[in-house]
């Protein structure tokens, strides 16, 4: 029978045995992760792998960082080596999502052991740096990025981000003094990072921050500044090199054309960034930041409920007060506990480049909690495992039971979260359980069923959208295409008049009802809507796709159309 001697020997031996106890983490984690080879392509994976022509042929590799024309609807983003590690992939695997998902996997094993290791460095205690890592490598949060392939790629310049953070920490605690070679090294995974993800953007903002929660006393501000100058020279000359490539910096807008509202949005998706951490019971795409507030497209949002919007509004109010709570609890902490400091603003900070300062039309998204939630991870083993080393019996057990219940509901959930992602059916058939009043989701959901052959479902998806937000425009625009596989031309065109009635200038119903009505032999009408969608078309910058626009039109047609 063993002892709790020999247990707690046992145990320290495991610990103290790195290798052993990190290949442990890495088994655990696939375990988890084990139900997501067989998955498909899913929602972005279409735009930037299967659809996108620049990666899948290397004589585009120049337009990788000169002439980078983004895919069609990801308009905005600039991701030069996040592009060459898509055409790497694709090169190696083509259209087979078993390879991607490989990757995907030893990229985020690879970022369990960066996350280990920072832990370490940090604390030198073996157990919290295991603890924080396993906590790390299960938190269900991380599904969304490490299961879809897209995703994956992002992972890669948040583990440079981290490798370079680890480098400029050594570098600072050289036993020789300040190691040059280390700092060199630094800088360039910082630029590695920050070229690959904008969301490591915030890695000269983590620098300083570590130097004024850790190295004040021992370095003059004049001496913090010249070290980090550099890596916001970086952040800078990407910021220059997006611009004179895109034209703009700017991805979206501000909701309502209102910086205000929109920093009142963010203040709650703030507060939902944290709470989802604690408890990531429900896990979308498409998160409620708000009731009428949703992750992306504004054409979803409640208007009532954005411009009533105040910092005494209920949700809000709340929100400020949870925030404010963490900071002056992290500020309590400083400087006998500096190490919590740290990490509660290495959370926030990490989500500086998605709060829509610079508007990136995306106001919430469970994978961009990718770097902070390592903070978060060893906090709770921090604390856990404090509870554990108590000596009153009641902690010291409740410890144990807390951290056994955190890995097996992380370990459940994240299993679980993994099949919602097995095929497009599947993804979005879950996005409307978790969000049953998004009219976007319903919408989503009913294109999805069309797209599969499966009109009857989505006709009731769009009806359910409607019953949402009957003056939806889209809905009807997409219920054609349902109506047209049922072979009822009369209802596909009732409700693209519908769409076009709910809004004039839709190029895209008019076009397809201009169709519509040519077969039904109403030509004159046919060509008023044909000849509005090209002038709407053009009017809207998109001349190269108005002119293929009148060429299959008059191709298949067949009829004297005037110019």
């Amino acid at each position: 029978m063993m002892t709790a001697k020999t247990i707690s020997d046992r145990m320290t031996w495991f610990l103290k045995n790195r290798p052993f106890s990190i290949l442990v983490i890495f088994l655990l984690t696939l375990i988890v992760y084990s139900n997501i080879f067989a998955n498909q392509f899913l929602m972005d994976d279409w735009d930037f792998i299967v659809d996108w022509p620049l990666i899948q042929d290397w004589k585009n590799f120049p337009q990788f960082f000169i002439g980078y024309v983004p895919p069609a609807g990801q308009e905005g983003i600039y991701s030069p080596l996040k592009t060459l590690f898509h055409a790497i992939n694709y090169s190696l695997f083509g259209l087979n999502p078993l390879g991607y998902h490989v990757v995907s996997l030893l990229v985020h094993l690879v970022g369990i052991f960066l996350v280990y290791k920072l832990s370490y460095l940090f604390i030198k205690d073996e157990k919290v740096a295991f603890f924080s890592a396993l906590l790390f490598g299960l938190h269900p949060v991380h599904v969304e990025p490490v299961t879809s392939m897209t995703g994956s790629v992002d992972l890669i310049g948040v583990l440079f981000m981290f490798l370079a953070f680890y480098l400029y920490v050594k570098a600072q605690r050289g036993e020789e003094g300040f190691n040059k070679k280390l700092y060199a090294c630094s800088l360039l995974t910082a630029f590695l990072s920050i070229f690959t993800h904008e969301l490591c953007l915030s890695l000269p903002v983590l620098l300083l921050w570590y130097d004024l929660c850790f190295t004040r006393k021992e370095l003059s501000c004049r001496q913090m500044a010249l070290r980090v100058a550099p890596f916001f020279a970086i952040a800078v000359f990407y910021a220059l090199c997006k611009f004179l490539v895109l034209g703009s910096v700017i991805r979206g807008q501000y909701i309502y054309d209102s910086f205000y509202l929109t920093m009142l949005v963010m203040v709650k998706a703030l507060a939902k960034y944290v709470v989802i951490c604690f408890a990531p019971t429900i896990l979308t795409h498409n998160q409620i930041i708000a009731p009428g507030i949703s992750s992306f497209d504004q054409s979803d949002f409640d208007k009532f409920a954005v411009l009533s919007q105040s910092p005494l509004e209920v949700r809000t109010f709340l929100s400020l007060v949870l925030l404010g709570a963490i900071a002056y609890f992290a500020y309590l902490k400083f400087p006998k506990e500096r190490l919590i400091t740290f990490c509660v603003g290495w959370f926030f900070i990490c989500l500086l480049p998605v709060l829509q300062i610079i508007p990136s039309g995306v106001y919430f998204a469970e994978r961009y909690l990718y770097p902070g939630t390592w903070a978060f991870c060893l906090l709770l083993a921090f604390y856990l495992s404090r509870m554990t080393q108590a000596r009153e019996k009641f902690f010291a057990r409740t410890g144990v039971i807390l951290l056994i219940w955190a890995c097996l509901v992380y370990t459940a959930r994240g299993w679980i979260r993994n099949r919602d992602w097995k095929d497009e059916v599947t993804f979005y058939e879950a996005a409307v359980r978790a969000n049953p009043q998004s009219a976007l989701m319903h919408n989503d959901l009913g294109i999805i069923y069309t797209k599969y052959g499966q009109p009857q479902d989505a006709l009731a998806s769009f009806q359910n959208a409607l019953a949402i937000r009957p003056d939806n425009p889209v809905a009807y625009f997409s219920m054609a295409a349902a109506y047209i596989q049922l072979d009822d031309k009369k209802k596909a065109a009732d409700s693209l008049e519908q769409a076009v009635i709910l809004n004039p200038r839709y190029a895209e119903a008019h076009y397809n009802l201009a169709g519509l009505c040519i077969f039904a032999g109403q030509k004159d009408k046919g060509i008023e809507h044909f000849q509005k969608a090209l002038s709407l078309y053009r009017e809207q910058g998109n001349e190269r796709e108005a002119q293929e626009w009148d060429k299959a039109f008059r191709e298949f047609f067949r009829i004297p159309i005037p110019d």
